[in-house]
């Protein structure tokens, strides 16, 4: 099977959610805190039940989204040329998503986390990853970029995702700051992440504007 590696590590992560929930769950509280506001109070709980395997089953769907995508997609010969790199990045994510999880168990384990301070790093690893998935990324109707305007022309397609790559990086190595300033957290992951975002919509239609003229 192709992707051997990936898939192994991937399923491992989503496993790795359900056996730690399992293990915690007879000293979890009654309420779990799972989710904080920006200056890391807790804002939002739920029953020990749903706190402990929501994240997890979660974790589970939308890795089972994201492996479903290539083989649905209409352009799917695309994805041959950055298959591998797309396949990292899904095991990227559940991990992520693994990573939240024992966090958010530790914390109501009354372990002394500061959960933003912890947060921050991983964010910055995922936006990295994004990062270079963009910059391997072809024209795809799942993956990427996707305007009318990258969607229409393939050099617009690769113009930008050169451009949003870089973009991404760079808003990785910004979310980094929320390790030295985590009061700040929230400000140094959702800002570069949208101005990203942003910018690299607004450089398709630029740069499509440009052919055009």
């Amino acid at each position: 099977m192709k992707y051997r590696r990936q898939r192994a590590l991937t399923l491992a992560f989503v496993l790795a959610g359900f056996a730690a929930s399992a293990l915690a769950y007879p000293d979890l509280p009654a309420r779990m805190a799972t989710h904080w506001n920006a200056s890391g109070e807790v804002d939002g709980t739920m029953s020990r039940l749903a706190g402990a395997f929501f994240l997890p089953a979660l974790t589970a769907f939308v890795v089972g989204l994201l492996l479903a995508a290539p083989s649905i997609d209409p352009r799917k010969q695309r994805y041959e040329s950055f298959r591998g790199v797309y396949e990292w990045v899904v095991a990227g994510t559940a991990g992520f998503l693994a990573y939240v999880h024992v966090l958010v168990l530790a914390w109501n384990l009354d372990y002394a986390i500061p959960i933003g301070q912890a947060l921050a790093p991983a964010f910055a690893a995922l936006l990295y990853a994004c990062g270079v998935l963009l910059d391997r990324a072809e024209p795809n109707w799942f993956v990427g970029v996707r305007t009318p305007w990258t969607l229409d022309d393939d050099e617009v397609w690769r113009e930008t995702h050169e451009r949003g790559a870089l973009a991404f990086k760079l808003a990785a190595v910004l979310a980094l700051g929320g390790v030295v300033l985590p009061d700040y957290f929230l400000v140094f992951v959702v800002a570069p992440t949208l101005l990203a975002a942003a910018y690299a919509t607004v450089y398709s239609y630029l740069a499509y504007r440009r052919r055009e003229a």
